[in-house]
C-alpha cells in the first residue's frame, strides 16, 4: 500500500502513475488502473479503519469525474489521451460505482459512474459486444469478459437492470472462445497465439464472475476445467508460466507476477464457490509466487512493487513497475485474510 500512496504523490495525487521504470522513472497517471484501484483503498480502509485510504480514493475519484469526456466515455492510454476506450471506461466506472456506494455523498462519483455505463451500452453491438473504442483497432479481445463483469458489479450498484440482457449475450459470446483443451483464444493483447497471465486471468475471472451473475452453470464449469489444466501445466514444471498458448503451451522464460497475483484472487474465489479445497491450495501457491517477487530495495520508487516480469527483462512491461501489479498484490492479500471480492 505504501507503494500505491508513493505511485499517486508521484502524478502529484492526480491518479497513479502507471509505472515507474528502472530506465525512465515515474510515468504519467493512468486512468484506467486508478479506476480500480479505488475499491481496493476502500477494502484496506475498512480492514485498517484507514482513513488515509478513504481520502485517497475519494481523491482519486475526483479527479478521474473530471477526465470523463462529454460521451461519458474515458480515453484510452495515460493521462491526456483522447481516444474514448470501452475497458478503461468499464474500470473507471466501476471504481466510481464503488465509490459511490460506499460514500454516498459522492454524488458526482455515482453520476459519472452512470453515464460511463449509458456511453458502454450505447456503444454495444446487438450481441452486446463491443467493436468500437478498442485498445486495438479491428481487434475484440477475451478478456473484455473482465469489463463485462465490471459493468455488472457498478450496474448493480447504480441500480441499472437494463445492462444485464446485453451483458448476458456479450458472456455467451467470449465463452464461445474457449478451445477443447480450456484454453482461450484472442486472450492476448493484440491478436496472436500467445496470452500473457495478466490478460488469461482477466478473460477467465470475467467468465467467472460474469457466469457466477447469471448462473450459467456451463460457463462456470468451462472455467473451472480451464483452471485445473492450468494448474496442471504449471504442476508439471514447478511454476506459472508468463504466458501461454493452445495446449498451455507455456513460455516459462519468465514469469508474471502481476497475472499470478490474478490467478490467486481467481482460485480462491473458485475455491470458495465449489468447496474445492484444492483451488484454495491453488490460490496459496499463486500468493506465495508473487510475493516472492515483491520488490524489498530500499529504493522507494520500488519498495513494495511487483515487477511486469521476472526475470526483469522479461517480455511483459520489461524493468518496469505497473501500478495494478500493487492493486492485485492487496487484492490477493485481502481474500486471503477475509472473505469475500474486492470491490
Amino acid at each position: 500500500m505504501g507503494w500505491v500512496f508513493r505511485s499517486c504523490e508521484a502524478c502529484g495525487w492526480r491518479g497513479s502513475a502507471h509505472s515507474y521504470s528502472l530506465l525512465w522513472g515515474w510515468s504519467k497517471a493512468y486512468p484506467e488502473t486508478t479506476g480500480y484501484l479505488i475499491p481496493t483503498l476502500l477494502a484496506w480502509g475498512d480492514a485498517w479503519a484507514n482513513e488515509r485510504c478513504y481520502a485517497l480514493a475519494r481523491r482519486l475519484g475526483r479527479w478521474l469525474v473530471n477526465l470523463q469526456q462529454p460521451t461519458g466515455a474515458w480515453a484510452g492510454g495515460i493521462a491526456g489521451g483522447r481516444r474514448p476506450s470501452v475497458f478503461n471506461t468499464a474500470m473507471i466506472a466501476d471504481g466510481l460505482a464503488a465509490l459511490a456506494a460506499r460514500t454516498p455523498d459522492e454524488t458526482d462519483a455515482a453520476d459519472s459512474a452512470r453515464r460511463g455505463l449509458i456511453w458502454l451500452l450505447s456503444a454495444a453491438d446487438a450481441d452486446g459486444v463491443w467493436r468500437r473504442g478498442l485498445y486495438v483497432p479491428g481487434f475484440v479481445p477475451t478478456y473484455h469478459a473482465y469489463a463485462v463483469a465490471s459493468v455488472l458489479r457498478a450496474a448493480d450498484r447504480l441500480s441499472m437492470p437494463e445492462v444485464q440482457m446485453p451483458l448476458r449475450r456479450a458472456l455467451a459470446y467470449y465463452a464461445d472462445r474457449f478451445r477443447a483443451d480450456g484454453t482461450l483464444a484472442l486472450a492476448g493483447l493484440e491478436p496472436g497465439p500467445w496470452a500473457f497471465t495478466h490478460t488469461l486471468t482477466y478473460a477467465l475471472q470475467g467468465l467467472w464472475e460474469a457466469a457466477v451473475y447469471f448462473q450459467e452453470k456451463n460457463i462456470q464449469q468451462k472455467v473451472v476445467f480451464a483452471c485445473q489444466n492450468l494448474q496442471e501445466a504449471a504442476r508439471s514444471r514447478e511454476y506459472i508460466a508468463g504466458r501461454y498458448r493452445e495446449g498451455w503451451k507455456g513460455d516459462y522464460s519468465f514469469t508474471c507476477p502481476v497475472g499470478n497475483a490474478q490467478l490467486s484472487v481467481l482460485f480462491r474465489a473458485i475455491g470458495t464457490h465449489t468447496g474445492d479445497a484444492s483451488f484454495s491450495e491453488w490460490a496459496d501457491r499463486a500468493l506465495a509466487a508473487t510475493v516472492e517477487h515483491q520488490c524489498r530495495s530500499a529504493n522507494p520508487n520500488t519498495h513494495g512493487a511487483l515487477p511486469g516480469s521476472v526475470p526483469r527483462w522479461g517480455p511483459y512491461l520489461r524493468w518496469r513497475y505497473p501500478n495494478w501489479g500493487a492493486k492485485f498484490l492487496l487484492d490477493a492479500l485481502h481474500c486471503a485474510l477475509m472473505p469475500g471480492r474486492i470491490g
